[in-house]
């Protein structure tokens, strides 16, 4: 019997270490090389009511300087007489469009504020249509109270894949109490995976979306099996293990750099979208679909934790593990649907991420401590405070940036600062349970 376990433990590794393989080699087999041809091009025209009817009249003169997702200047250009204007990029990907609103004529403004600055997404051998529209100048300004609804809002989205990101390691922590210090790179690798499924062999973002989700959920039980359970058994300590986390974590992140360049990268469909006014705030399409699938992921989980039995073996080796395995619990195959389940929650969450800001090499590592500032907010282990820290931490990351509107770039602060303080009060964490020391 034991025989046989053995034999059937080396047919798992080696499955999970064949699609490891196939994945890295399907990586590189991503084509690099730039096409030619590629290029922005549309018109500006301004819209008008005449006799009834709506008119568009060209609009020439207004210039539009383009660069890359880096920020790298590729060119400004001028619109002619008929608005219509051209503008050769280097090559298939991501690029930014920025109107000079300076060069509109007096009296009308864009009709959608949301085109001064967009991103363009160009397919190889494309030419990406880019139409601006002008109207009335109805422009209004918001003070600093008028645009705290919307910064709360945004708070609401980020909180979301946050949590959605967390959860996975909070629950790996509760079950094994390691501090996973590479579970950013699932985040990445269920966004890269998606985004060449989606660019590259041409699939719906909604149907490549679920191929992510499924390579990061791989990627954790291939992790487990592979990595963290041969460790464990062999008596590693835990520190050691974190220690063994951070270089793992730096080095596949090296591997995406290496494989899908430093460059931020959209997806093919939902790059572009008209915000939807709700009174003081607003909202795009994206950023509702965002909310929502987490809301109802979020939901489903936690409901799967407290009434299902394999929930309820989670929780407990999460609790305790060796209580758990003296009650008749495979520690070892919960521990390893854990690492499924967070790695497919961390591969959403970077999807989501990407739709939102586009998909970057080291997307899971920007969210990496911040889901660390949640987990230990709510409480280590449990993963209901890691929703709870989530919300807290995904809120004032956003806050900060309403009362520090000139220093964006240090918005993490604000996190870790909340962090700092409610420790100081409450030293579990939020919804943590206090533990005798000594």
């Amino acid at each position: 019997m034991l025989r046989q376990l053995t034999k059937g433990g080396r047919v798992v590794r080696k499955l999970l270490g064949g699609l490891f393989v196939a994945l890295v080699v399907w990586l590189a087999a991503t084509p690099s090389a730039s096409a030619e041809g590629e290029q922005i091009t549309g018109f500006v025209r301004n819209q008008t009511t005449k006799d009834g009817k709506q008119v568009r009249e060209p609009v020439p003169n207004v210039k539009i300087a383009f660069s890359t997702a880096d920020g790298e200047s590729i060119g400004v250009v001028t619109t002619d007489e008929k608005g219509g204007y051209t503008q050769p990029v280097p090559g298939p990907g991501a690029y930014i469009a920025e109107i000079d609103q300076s060069t509109l004529p007096k009296g009308v403004s864009l009709a959608n504020a949301a085109q001064a600055k967009l991103t363009v997404n160009v397919s190889p051998d494309a030419s990406q249509i880019l139409n601006y529209f002008l109207g009335k100048d109805t422009r209004s300004t918001k003070g600093r109270w008028g645009i705290l609804p919307q910064t709360l809002a945004n708070g609401v989205k980020s909180s979301m894949i946050i949590a959605v990101c967390a959860v996975g390691l909070s629950l790996i922590y509760g079950t094994t109490g390691l501090s996973n210090f590479a579970h950013g790179e699932l985040v990445t690798l269920g966004a890269i995976v998606a985004w060449n499924m989606n660019q590259q062999v041409g699939l719906h973002v909604l149907v490549a979306a679920p191929i992510g989700v499924a390579a990061a959920a791989i990627g954790g039980l291939g992790n487990e099996r592979l990595l963290w359970r041969p460790l464990r058994h062999k008596g590693t300590s835990l520190t050691s293990m974190m220690i063994i986390s951070i270089g793992l974590g730096i080095g596949v992140r090296y591997i995406y750099l290496f494989f899908f360049g430093g460059r931020a990268k959209a997806f093919r469909q939902y790059a572009v979208q008209k915000a939807h006014d709700f009174g003081p705030f607003s909202l795009t399409s994206r950023d509702l679909f965002t909310i929502g699938i987490c809301l109802v992921l979020l939901v489903g989980f936690a409901l799967y934790l407290i009434r299902t039995r394999m929930g309820k073996a989670i929780r407990a080796v999460s609790d305790n593990p060796d209580l758990a395995s003296a009650t008749g619990i495979d520690a070892d195959h919960v521990i390893l649907l854990v690492w499924g389940f967070g790695g497919a929650l961390a591969g959403l969450g970077g999807i989501l991420l990407g739709l939102d800001q586009q998909v970057r090499w080291d997307s899971g590592f920007s969210l990496l401590l911040l889901m660390f500032a949640a987990i230990t907010l709510g409480g280590l282990g449990n993963p209901f405070g890691a929703l709870a820290g989530s919300f807290v931490i995904g809120m004032f990351v956003e806050l900060w940036t309403w009362i520090f509107p000139s220093v964006i770039e240090l918005k993490t602060l604000g996190a870790l600062a909340t962090l700092i303080l409610v420790l100081l009060v409450r030293p579990q964490g939020l919804l943590g349970r206090k533990e005798r020391t000594g």
